[in-house]
């Protein structure tokens, strides 16, 4: 395991959970040979010969001197990693909501491969609901993508058993359990090279440190953000294992539209209506405009599984009215950051992971909640706000047709909220997922979205 992937894992406390969930909602109408808990459990059991994060069991170094290893395991009990609920009338996106948060409140038992899935039946007009959790040491959101992607299929029918078979045979094979001298000399190895990591390390990390003031100096990044920005919105803070959830998507069409008439990027444009959606929630409370953390993917051609992201901060200028200027903004932001992102370099991320110590991470994660600590220094950022790039067309999962893909991020400590949107077929799904006891009304932020993208519309029309 990468020390980036890893860290993942130190960090998680009871408080802050470090996995990533994604609710699909489907029409089973299509589905020839029917649809239901049943059935979502055969279709796990044929494809995770396809899925090697969903056979991966976490087997720890000695002493926890060293990253954990993966081990494959031969048989997966997929009836233990699949659960159903039936949601009370009238089986509304609020109810489904709520089970979805009641979901992403528990953690990954960490003796079973790290990944869940929740059937929610009774959604009104038929519909049923799959909720996928897999812990975030085993996926970014480009891996995550990867992994719904041997799932799914372009059509009703599905694939034919020497479909399967054959795209198996370009998966890693199996590896097996290693013995106690084996363990014991990873973590010798790692301790051991730790050092020469960190020398490492330092010419590596002068030379991203010299790229980016250059760049800063060269104007380069103008208009760029920094941590520690941002104001103290209600949610930021110390937060608990509770978990709110609240669930939108809006036409492709339309944010296509925005992007046509004023420019921009995709991400600049679903930034820009997050931040007005907040503009409109906040209704003027915060004399200063909140600060996101964005994910950047960093992986090479090639590369699957695992995280290889690093990240950059960037404005949603909620502190602006006019959207148009909120707009400008962003792209402004989001620029700067890409240029101070191509000046650090992404290999900095790879090389300080890797030297990432578990018994102190995990020390230091458990007293940086338990003393609270976030509710005393000033905000690093308001929220994390991801964008993951989704499949074009409409998908079909065990026969039934994909009408919507939300995904939902881990809510940190300090930041208490995560945004995550997705593309998917001719919709654009916003996830957002708090700490319950930090922003309870979550649904009324999320209930601004669409009003922020028809502002942008408005002016998108004009003359």
């Amino acid at each position: 395991m990468s020390g980036v992937d890893a860290a993942f894992l130190y960090f998680e406390t009871p408080s802050m959970h470090m996995h990533v969930c994604g609710v699909l909602v489907l029409d089973p109408s299509t589905a020839k040979e029917g649809f239901g808990f049943e059935r979502v459990r055969e279709l796990l059991a044929s494809r995770l010969v396809l899925i090697p994060e969903f056979r991966r069991k976490l087997s720890a170094t000695s002493l926890r001197l060293h990253h954990p290893v993966w081990v494959d395991l031969i048989d997966v009990p997929v009836a233990e990693h699949v659960t159903h609920v039936v949601l009370p009338a009238p089986g509304g996106v609020e109810e489904l909501e709520r089970a979805v948060a009641d979901f992403a409140e528990v953690q990954l038992d960490r003796s079973r491969p790290l990944w869940q899935v929740l059937v929610v039946e009774g959604l009104e007009d038929g519909r049923v609901a799959v909720v996928v959790k897999v812990h975030h040491c085993l996926v970014d959101g480009v891996a995550a993508g990867d992994v719904l992607a041997q799932l799914v299929d372009l059509g009703p029918e599905g694939r034919t058993a020497g479909e399967i078979y054959e795209a198996s045979r370009l998966v890693a094979e199996r590896r097996r359990r290693p013995g106690l001298p084996e363990m014991l000399g990873h973590t010798v190895k790692g301790v051991v090279t730790r050092p020469v990591g960190i020398a490492r390390l330092v010419p590596s990390a002068a030379k991203a440190v010299t790229g980016l003031v250059r760049t800063r100096r060269s104007g380069e990044s103008a208009g760029g953000t920094m941590p520690f920005q941002g104001p103290r919105a209600p949610w930021n803070g110390s937060v608990t294992g509770r978990r709110v959830v609240a669930l939108v998507d809006v036409p492709m069409g339309d944010v296509k539209a925005v992007k046509k008439a004023l420019g921009g990027t995709f991400n600049d444009v679903m930034m820009t209506v997050v931040g007005g959606a907040f503009h409109r929630y906040l209704d003027g409370s915060l004399d200063a405009s909140l600060i996101a953390v964005l994910p950047v993917n960093v992986r090479r051609e090639g590369q699957r599984g695992g995280n290889q992201a690093s990240a950059m901060f960037s404005t949603l200028a909620t502190d602006l009215a006019d959207p148009v200027e909120r707009l400008e903004a962003i792209k402004a932001a989001t620029a700067a950051g890409k240029a101070d992102q191509r000046a650090l370099g992404g290999d900095i991320v790879e090389q300080a992971g890797a030297l990432v110590e578990p018994i102190l991470v995990s020390f230091a994660a458990r007293a940086y909640g338990a003393l609270r600590l976030a509710d005393v220094h000033p905000v690093i950022h308001n929220l994390v706000l991801s964008n993951v790039p989704g499949p074009p067309i409409p998908l079909y999962l065990a026969g039934a047709r994909i009408d919507a893909l939300v995904p939902l991020g881990p809510v940190l400590d300090g930041a208490g909220l995560n945004v995550t949107i997705v593309s998917y077929a001719d919709t654009v799904g916003v996830g957002f997922i708090a700490c319950a006891d930090r922003i309870p009304d979550l649904r009324a932020l999320a209930a601004q979205v669409r009003p922020s993208l028809d502002e942008l519309l408005a002016v998108a029309a004009r003359p």
